[in-house]
């Protein structure tokens, strides 16, 4: 006997509302009572690289089951809509579709829209998707921003936004989308022609948690300023960086990818001064000899790569001594920013036994004493004061610090 069939209206849209779009179409064959409870669900979930028809039939999917919902006055909580527009053509439809969502009540909207990478030619970002008050994530891909945007944007609800080869031909649109976005939680930008700095700021980005920034092709063209205590992760890859912010009490995960020494030492030196109150944990992996051209004299200048701030204890520091062992400079210049309690080596290219372990630390403390012992004023200035004590049974380094002249955390300035 089918008791679920018997079931409130209610009680069955909410059990359709978890299953995916596909799943829940698959329902109308259950029974007739069933067969069209899918078209009522308040939550609808459309993606073109899941559908199994063509590009014709997947549009008239969409646009038909819209207008059945907006027929029956049915209200839709959440829409999801991933497609990829192919022509001019295909703008028109979410010009059509977008107004329909604004009647039927949507309050979680969220829009993927690349545009076909076949086409050389980047299409202009519908004017409508800027009044769509309503949406809550948008990722765009190979589009135009700047022509016909409207004075007011209505990203009032807007948290999730990512921009991916996007053309922005004109100074101040991209301020204006992200001043019109005061919920944003998560900002990914990535090879966006056009964008010359970006600034966020704590009053205009206040619920701000994730920033992802790369930039790969254009390492001079655009510029970050940062003073948003809220982050959590940072990814920076290719940029000039200028960190405004004193604290950033809730920083988890940071990325910096530079081509230029002296930039990433003098950045990693500023975040770590803005989290000197904090419990730190430092990694430091894929640093590639190719990507940093290091002159020595000028890496062992504090005042260049420290910016005149004094070192910062860090609980721990994880690395691949292996692969860094044989860069005096950069390891005396990461030791002017930083203090170590620990050093957790990073074991790549395995596999590695504990007798092949030991060796390589055996090797790297002999490293350090050579650069101790070099004569070189500026090197012994700064590893003069290091004692390393040994490794555990789990490779841990403990390394012991007589200067004081540093800032920590006072729990960590105890132990």
């Amino acid at each position: 006997m089918d008791r679920i069939s018997d079931l409130p209206k209610d009680i069955l849209q909410r059990i359709l509302y978890l299953l995916s779009q596909e799943d829940a179409v698959r329902t109308s064959v259950l029974s007739k009572s069933w067969r069209y409870i899918w078209c009522t669900r308040p939550n609808l979930d459309f993606s073109d690289s899941n559908f199994k028809g063509n590009n014709q039939q997947f549009l008239s999917t969409v646009g038909n089951t819209l207008q059945l919902y907006s027929d029956q006055r049915l209200c839709l909580d959440e829409f999801r809509l991933s497609i990829l527009l192919v022509d001019h053509e295909w703008v028109s439809l979410l010009e059509k579709w977008i107004p329909l969502l604004a009647d039927m009540g949507v309050k979680d909207f969220r829009l993927s829209i690349p545009s076909d990478y076949s086409n050389r030619e980047f299409i202009d970002l519908p004017v409508v998707v800027f009044k769509a008050e309503s949406l809550k994530s948008l990722h765009l891909y190979r589009f135009n921003l700047g022509k016909n945007i409207p004075e007011n944007i209505l990203f009032v609800r807007l948290q999730v936004l990512q921009l991916s080869h996007v053309v922005l031909h004109e100074r101040g649109v991209f301020d204006k989308i992200m001043s019109s976005c005061p919920l944003l939680t998560d900002l990914w930008l990535q090879e966006c022609k056009g964008l010359e700095t970006v600034k966020l700021e704590k009053k205009l980005h206040k619920y701000l948690k994730h920033f992802t920034f790369i930039n790969r092709t254009n390492h001079a063209g655009c510029s970050i300023e940062i003073d948003v205590p809220t982050l959590v992760t940072i990814r920076i890859i290719g940029c000039k960086i200028r960190f405004n912010c004193r604290e950033f009490s809730n920083l988890k995960i940071i990325t910096l990818r530079e081509e230029d020494a002296r930039s990433w030492f003098l950045g990693l030196s500023k975040l770590l001064h803005g989290l000197r109150r904090s419990e730190i944990s430092l990694s430091i992996f894929q640093f590639a000899t190719n990507n940093v051209h290091v002159v020595e004299d000028e890496i062992l200048v504090q005042d260049i790569i420290n910016g005149g701030n004094k070192p910062v204890v860090v609980l721990c520091l994880e690395l691949d001594i292996g692969h860094l062992s044989s860069f005096s400079s950069f390891l005396n210049g990461l030791f002017c920013i930083c203090r170590p309690s620990y050093l957790i080596p990073r074991w790549v290219h395995g596999p590695w036994s504990k007798e092949r372990k030991a060796k390589e630390l055996d090797e790297f403390f002999c490293k350090i004493q050579k650069m101790k012992e070099s004569g070189n004023e500026e090197i012994r200035r700064y590893l003069e004061d290091l004692t390393i004590e040994g490794f555990d049974k789990e490779f841990r380094v403990r390394l012991q610090w007589r200067d004081r002249d540093c800032e920590c955390n006072s729990k960590l300035s105890e132990s």
